[in-house]
């Protein structure tokens, strides 16, 4: 039988919807543990909703931060159109290139993508771009989202940003006997990764539930991002390594576990 980079590695990952990444771990030979400590339900206000929608055609950017807030967005889009041509000829900002490869599912590319994947990066490469002053932009976003994106795009490039929250997300108590709680308990893993701050509040919140058995392995802690790293710093879990970008994930995984 070949021997796989990730053979006899068990990775616990901490949010929900892991694919394409637990595959591609599962391919390399890893165990992996999916215990989603986040929940994210996909709503919007009805009257903001229908605001925006009405005036879509009068937004020259369109702006998302996450693959979720594609997914939300156009569950709401479709609501009132049938035709994605409807979204109008506006200029589309994604934090990064899972947001942007949500974009293509719906046909539609994307204009500006940093080079980092943080909300401020991208608010500089649209002042990069091109002038924005008096623009009218769509800022699609969750409710955990600070508004420090709206905040440069206003005050450095004179734009007018339009909030639109279209999912939100609470972190999970945990149920004691959950079967893949019960296990990483007992058995630890090699290693834990964060995909989000709020997965970080959640592992914080249910620390007790999670606190390993004796013998268990104690397992390293990834991060996907600066402010992820920086979240877990501030609640006392060591960074082993962060990505260097969220499309380099699996590539961390492997050179660290493999």
């Amino acid at each position: 039988m070949k021997n796989l980079p990730l053979s006899k590695k068990t990775i616990l990952l901490t949010r929900p919807n892991n694919e394409p990444l637990a595959s591609q771990l599962k391919e390399l030979g890893a165990k992996v543990l999916e215990l989603p400590l986040i929940d994210v339900q996909f709503e919007a206000d009805a009257e903001v909703a229908d605001d925006v929608l009405k005036n879509l055609a009068c937004y020259e950017w369109i702006l998302f931060t996450s693959a979720n807030g594609v997914k939300g967005f156009f569950k709401e889009f479709f609501k009132k159109f049938k035709d994605i041509r409807c979204i109008g000829p506006c200029r589309i900002a994604c934090v990064g290139s899972a947001t942007a490869d949500a974009l293509k599912e719906f046909f539609i590319q994307t204009d500006v993508i940093p080079e980092k994947a943080t909300g401020e990066a991208m608010a500089e490469a649209i002042l990069n771009y091109e002038t924005i002053e008096n623009l009218n932009m769509l800022y699609v976003t969750g409710n955990l989202n600070d508004n420090s994106v709206s905040k440069i795009l206003e005050e450095k490039g004179r734009a007018i940003v339009d909030t639109f929250p279209v999912y939100k997300t609470s972190v999970i108590e945990l149920d004691g006997e959950h079967e893949t709680l019960k296990e990483f308990v007992e058995n630890g893993a090699d290693a834990i990764y964060f995909a989000s701050g709020s997965a970080v509040e959640g592992f914080v919140k249910n620390a007790k539930k999670l606190s390993l058995k004796k013998g268990a392995k104690s397992p390293k802690a990834y991060s996907i991002g600066e402010k992820c790293s920086e979240k877990m710093k501030n609640s006392g879990i060591p960074v082993a390594k962060e990505a260097k970008h969220p499309s380099l994930v699996l590539e961390m995984l492997t050179e660290e576990l493999g």
